[in-house]
């Protein structure tokens, strides 16, 4: 539903700058459409690279009358909050209504569809507007049945992690870059709700029928291989360990089949958040992910992709050599210093 020319408001309520505008900050960084402005009133005033330094300084608003009266091309209101559990709040609905007031396009993530309140999805067919809920999906598919061992010559690279919200889908879409960059045919299969936003196709994981997630994922991958891809990049989803997104994360493992895998973690972090669930180590991570990968086509860990956003860069590139030090592998923040120290990995 979304366009390369599209204009692209981000509503981040009370919200950008959090663990849960990933998927506001991933748009901003890589979507295939321009956003022209942020909705945000504890940050209005402010631009995003105030926030986070690697983004374009978009411009920070209170409103989203506010936003598009400074932005009158804009024309897509795009809900940037991964809210745990992906409920959509009610008290957000006047905000949304007015932006279909104003005619502009609603591009919604969460579980809760949109177009299913009635007096939402009246109101856009009266403005003769669009709502892509981006996790609402019509599309059948197949049982795995580890399809993509008849492309032997495809590389899978899954990138999986000790948490949920700490930079899969950001180190698949900078090592996807860094190969094409090396001229190689390279390709990024989207597996969550930022991703499908940002590549304009992919699967909402999290919201399909558990016995076909990981035929979804499969398919995806097939797919792609039989484009005669080189290297595919899995955005990879939740963690082996929480209690809660444990179920996504092996479908893809096993949807997937990947014969190399990427570890990722936030710097510091502890504890699985909203879990009591300890990080004891990354190599307790390492074990888990390399012996439950399945027979057929064993994965290895051939890096670790580290989020270090908060530390000053000496303590971001201590933070690295320590990861090193535990995994005896190459560890970078494709953010801070780029992609090819791990697609080196990879490549491997």
């Amino acid at each position: 539903m979304l366009n390369k020319d599209h204009k692209v408001i981000i509503y981040a309520q009370d919200h950008f700058g959090g663990e849960n505008a990933k998927t506001g900050i991933g748009f901003i960084r890589y979507g295939l459409a321009t956003t022209v402005g942020i909705v945000d009133r504890k940050s209005a005033g402010k631009k995003a690279n105030d926030i986070y330094n690697d983004l374009y300084p978009v411009p920070i608003y209170e409103s989203i009358e506010s936003a598009k009266k400074s932005h009158p091309e804009a024309n897509v209101l795009l809900i940037g909050i991964a809210m745990s559990g992906g409920t959509f709040p009610l008290e957000w609905i006047p905000d949304i209504k007015k932006a279909i007031s104003l005619k502009i396009n609603i591009v919604n993530g969460l579980h809760d569809f949109l177009c299913d309140i009635p007096e939402v999805k009246n109101l856009a067919s009266e403005k003769n507007v669009f709502i892509w809920d981006v996790r609402k999906s019509t599309r059948k598919f197949e049982i795995a049945n580890a399809r993509i061992l008849d492309y032997p010559k495809t590389d899978v690279i899954l990138t999986v992690g000790t948490d949920g919200a700490i930079g899969k889908m950001t180190v698949s879409l900078e090592l996807t870059k860094s190969a094409k960059t090396m001229g190689k045919k390279a390709k990024f299969i989207a597996t969550g709700q930022t991703g499908m936003m940002i590549s304009g196709e992919g699967i909402p994981l999290d919201a399909l029928v558990a016995d076909f997630m990981a035929g979804a994922v499969e398919e995806e991958v097939v797919n792609a291989a039989k484009e005669n891809n080189e290297i595919l990049f899995v955005e990879g989803q939740g963690s082996i360990l929480h209690p809660g997104w444990s179920g996504v994360t092996l479908s893809l493992i096993h949807g997937a089949l990947p014969n190399k895998l990427i570890l990722c973690h936030r710097a510091k972090r502890e504890f699985i958040r909203n879990t009591k669930v300890k990080i004891e180590s990354l190599r307790q991570f390492i074990k888990v992910y390399e012996e439950i990968s399945l027979p057929l086509r064993k994965a290895k860990v051939l890096g670790v992709g580290l989020n270090t956003f908060g530390l000053t860069e000496s303590e971001a590139k201590l933070e690295i050599k320590n990861a090193e030090d535990e995994t005896g592998l190459p560890a970078d923040d494709v953010i801070r210093f780029g992609g090819e120290k791990l697609l080196k990995a990879c490549l491997s």
